[in-house]
C-alpha cells in the first residue's frame, strides 16, 4: 500500500511539475467608430538582409476573426519608430451574413512602437480607413494599443 501511495505521489508531482509553455502577449485594440473592439493578433519582425548585408526591418501585425485588421511597416533605416501614412499599409475586414466582406484600407493615420521588451511588442496606433469599393464609408480607428509576442525572422535576398 505505501509503494502504490508513494507511487502516485511521485507520478502527482510529475504532473503537477510539469512546465506548461507560458502564454504569450496577444492584445491588439482600439475604438472603430467610438466602439472599443479586442483582438487577440500575433506579430512578427522580419530582418531583411541583401548579400549578407542587413537593410531593412519588416513589422507584421495580424488579428484574425470575422473581423480583422493588418498593419504593415517597412523600415529601411533599421531604426524607425513612427511610421506615418503612406509609409504603411493599414488592412481592415469586416465579413458579413452571407459570405461576403467589406475591405478597408488606411487613407491616413500612424503607427508608433513604444518598445520591445522581454519579447513583447508594444505601440499604438490611429488610422482612417476607406471601403475600397465605397469611398464614402469610412472608419476611424482610434487609440489603439499592442502588447504583442513578437516573433523573429530572417529573410535573405541575393
Amino acid at each position: 500500500m505505501m509503494k502504490k501511495l508513494a507511487g502516485l505521489t511521485i507520478l502527482l508531482f510529475l504532473a503537477l511539475s510539469c512546465e506548461q509553455e507560458t502564454e504569450k502577449n496577444a492584445l491588439l485594440e482600439a475604438q472603430f467608430d467610438g466602439q472599443i473592439r479586442s483582438f487577440k493578433a500575433t506579430a512578427v519582425k522580419y530582418t531583411d538582409f541583401v548579400s549578407g548585408q542587413k537593410t531593412a526591418y519588416d513589422y507584421h501585425i495580424n488579428s484574425s476573426g470575422t473581423i480583422s485588421l493588418s498593419i504593415e511597416a517597412y523600415d529601411a533605416t533599421l531604426s524607425k519608430v513612427i511610421f506615418n501614412y503612406p509609409d504603411l499599409e493599414v488592412k481592415y475586414i469586416v465579413e458579413l451574413p452571407g459570405g461576403t466582406s467589406k475591405t478597408y484600407e488606411a487613407v491616413s493615420g500612424q503607427f508608433r512602437i513604444i518598445g520591445e521588451n522581454h519579447g513583447n511588442f508594444r505601440g499604438d496606433f490611429y488610422f482612417k480607413v476607406k471601403n475600397i469599393s465605397d469611398a464614402t464609408d469610412s472608419v476611424m480607428i482610434a487609440n489603439g494599443y499592442f502588447d504583442i509576442y513578437l516573433n523573429k525572422e530572417d529573410r535573405t535576398f541575393p
